[in-house]
């Protein structure tokens, strides 16, 4: 049995009249820019994670540079993160004009230790930028605790954590500015790319609307379209908008993340049982619920086990090794020490997991890990 990382006409076809009908309803109204789905949505959203105001963007990349301007980050500014994300994490903070400084991970969450950081902040530190990897929070109440101590702003990279929790909290409501992604591979996937900050500062928000929409309220936009009043630039604002035909699709699917939480959930339990003797799966901290965008295990002899499990016909993933400090555009930098970092991407492997798959795919997968684990031993 094939068993593919994604399978996305799978999930569209289970809401197709849905979506289908969302498009048109943007397409018939004419108004494809500056309309009513994106507020809607950005209502709805903020509600769902639990935040004052939601702002959307184009991408989880988007998100994290709108966040980071909109704090005030740029130029002789550093910017604390870590290495085993996404290149848009460290890209965010370099388009900004800041410095990326990279700190280890704790080994077992791979999220951001507060030790690390706390050896890592200088005076030139205007922000702490940590990752929930895969899903898992990152310590979120340490680490805003020991910003705000050093007058520094939290901006948290929840582009793979929707629903996660801590003490029953979601994430999108602890950090000054919180990020999501709606890739298509996100719990919430639009059609193409889009992305959201959330924060409980309504000043932030006005302003992170301003600087993703040319630098003018959004009520300038639809006043320009109707009436022809005149520009008004508040802030060197750029063009990094959700548009009206995404926002309509993410609504139809937001109310499905729960069921998705629940059953990524549910797989992560029935890999863990079927492979804790094989090899090191994902933990859940306590306190946090853990939302398995990915399900990351580790083991030795990493790459022979893909191999064999490519040829199975099963997906996996390499998320994300080599670690951003080890690729190309990184090589000009003064390498940082991370031990940790580096030990977990020679050894991770991404697995299928998600509401596109059944138990009976989850069980193939566990055999055909058994298997090629089997076979490289």
């Amino acid at each position: 049995m094939a068993v593919p990382l994604y399978d996305h006409a799978r999930l569209y076809r289970r809401r197709k009249a849905e979506i289908d009908a969302a498009i048109a309803r943007v397409l018939e109204s004419g108004r494809l820019d500056w309309g009513d789905e994106v507020p809607a949505f950005e209502t709805e959203f903020a509600a769902f994670v639990g935040a004052a105001h939601a702002v959307t963007v184009n991408s989880g990349t988007a998100a994290l540079k709108i966040a980071l301007l909109a704090l005030g980050v740029g130029p002789g500014d550093e910017v604390i993160t870590v290495a085993n994300s996404d290149i848009g994490t460290v890209s965010a903070i370099h388009h900004c004009g800041a410095a990326s400084v990279l700190v280890d991970v704790d080994p077992a969450t791979r999220c951001m230790d507060p030790d690390a950081v706390r050896a890592a902040i200088t005076p030139r530190t205007r922000a702490i930028l940590p990752v929930d990897l895969y899903g898992h929070p990152a310590a979120m109440h340490a680490l805003v605790a020991l910003a705000h101590a050093k007058g520094v702003a939290v901006v948290e990279d929840a582009c793979l954590a929707l629903g996660a929790e801590i003490d029953g909290i979601r994430v999108g409501a602890m950090a000054d500015i919180t990020c999501f992604s709606f890739a298509p591979t996100k719990h919430l996937g639009s059609l193409g790319s889009g992305g959201a900050c959330t924060t409980q500062d309504a000043a932030l928000a006005q302003r992170m609307v301003r600087l993703s929409a040319y630098g003018q309220d959004r009520a300038r936009h639809r006043g320009i379209a109707t009436t022809g009043i005149s520009l008004h630039h508040e802030v060197d604002g750029l063009n990094e908008r959700l548009d009206e035909v995404q926002a309509a699709v993410l609504r139809v699917k937001l109310p499905d993340v729960p069921e998705s939480l629940r059953v990524r959930q549910h797989q992560a339990a029935l890999y863990a049982a079927a492979l804790g003797r094989l090899c090191e799966v994902p933990c859940e901290s306590p306190g946090t619920r853990h939302a398995f965008r990915n399900y990351v295990v580790h083991l030795d002899g990493r790459d022979a086990v893909r191999a064999d499990m490519t040829r199975r016909g099963i997906g996996t993933s390499l998320s994300y090794a080599p670690p951003m400090h080890l690729q190309p555009f990184y090589a000009h930098r003064e390498p940082p020490s991370l031990p940790v970092t580096e030990r977990s991407g020679e050894r991770l492997l991404g697995l299928p997991i998600g509401p596109q798959l059944d138990d009976a795919q989850i069980a193939e997968v566990c055999a055909g890990l058994a298997a090629a684990i089997a076979d490289a031993a």
